[in-house]
């Protein structure tokens, strides 16, 4: 995982279901807006100059991306790439990241706290549906897991997710944080 990526993971109960890889999760509210979005990657400056962002290359089972591959992750506010580049450390990534600030123009955003405020009933469910096809766990189980993943994983991070490719004209390196053990 080289960027800022979030789902909520379970050890898959079945081979097969770990190895479906990702869906694209549909029952969502998307709007094009110009806005700005941040984005830690520990890819160099220099490559994302040269190429951009055009979305994950992540296999996690049960990852939640709303434009599939085309899925670019990143968050509304600058502290809370901060705080999520905080909780991922003990997952064995990189120590330096780079801070990235992307101006979303005429681009499709996706919104967990949008899609929380106008319908959460849909977005539970349908994380939990995509928990239950991907992670072959029971719809009760699958339920409370989605309602834990939006709060702890999504929410907390004021994540978004962004319609990819990003051009490397609309992306500007802000910062570069490396984490002390």
């Amino acid at each position: 995982m080289t960027s800022f990526v979030s789902g909520f993971h379970k050890t898959p109960s079945s081979t097969s279901a770990a190895n479906t890889g990702n869906v694209t999760f549909a029952k969502s509210v998307t709007s094009v807006r110009n806005t700005t979005v941040y984005r830690a990657d520990t890819r160099s400056p220099e490559t994302i100059r040269k190429f951009g962002f055009s979305g994950t290359n992540s296999n996690e089972p049960g990852e939640v991306r709303v434009f599939g591959k085309n899925t670019v992750f990143a968050s509304t506010s600058k502290e809370k790439v901060k705080d999520f580049i905080h909780m991922i450390e003990h997952q064995g990534q990189s120590k330096k990241y780079h801070l990235y600030q992307i101006q979303t123009k005429k681009q499709e955003v996706f919104s967990f706290r949008e899609n929380m405020d106008k319908n959460p009933t849909s977005l539970i469910n349908g994380i939990a549906d995509l928990a239950v096809q991907e992670l072959g766990i029971p719809q009760d189980e699958a339920v409370e897991l989605a309602k834990s993943a939006i709060q702890t994983d999504y929410l907390a991070v004021d994540e978004v997710q962004v319609e990819g490719p990003i051009s490397p004209a609309n992306i500007k390196h802000i910062d570069t944080i490396s984490i002390d053990e």
